[in-house]
């Protein structure tokens, strides 16, 4: 079941600082007030987690670059999860993919850890224990590693073939396997 209830048809999530975000239009019982940088205010429900079936995934363009869209539903509610396509997010979450039964209810768990000035963001997908990657350093399985490339003179690691392989794998292995029961997407407002 989803993190919440409600009669809503769809809820749309983002994932920040390691927990999943839905904005809402006025203060709830569980909803925190967050001043954005333009100075306006908003109010957002904070979760660990999300569960339900997976229904589609999906890429998209928005203003914010090109990011996944994830549709999730628990029976009840619907939700649209986004996320960074290429992100420690988006990769734990891909890598996992092929070794969920997409048949059944997953539960999403991001996480972010700090150490010093980097941050490590991961998706943790659990189905009657722990998912565990198809797609590791050890064991690539055809996935290309990262390359270290130099920008601007400044040395940084380029993860685009990964992330390319990764979203020819779920156009190829896994959205034809998916059980969507979402018959029209084309009023999501992305």
């Amino acid at each position: 079941m989803g993190a919440i209830t409600n009669n809503s048809a769809k809820i749309f999530l983002s994932i920040t600082d390691g927990k999943i975000c839905r904005r809402v239009q006025s203060p709830t019982e569980s909803s925190l007030p967050r001043t954005l940088k333009d100075g306006r205010v908003v109010n957002e429900e904070w979760y660990d987690g999300w569960e339900g079936i997976i229904h589609d995934i999906q890429t998209r363009e928005s203003d914010f670059g090109k990011e996944w869209q994830v549709t999730i539903a628990d029976g009840t509610t619907t939700a649209i999860l986004g996320f960074k396509y290429s992100s420690g997010y988006a990769a734990s979450f891909l890598k996992a993919l092929p070794n969920l039964d997409l048949t059944k209810s997953v539960k999403i768990s991001p996480k972010l850890t700090v150490e010093g000035d980097k941050k490590r963001s991961v998706i943790f997908l659990n189905q009657n224990g722990p998912v565990k990657w198809a797609y590791t350093k050890e064991n690539p399985n055809g996935m290309p590693g990262l390359k270290q490339i130099k920008v601007k003179g400044i040395s940084t690691w380029d993860d685009s073939d990964m992330m390319d392989f990764l979203e020819q794998m779920v156009a190829e292995k896994i959205r034809p396997n998916l059980t969507s029961t979402i018959s029209n997407t084309d009023d999501l407002p992305f």
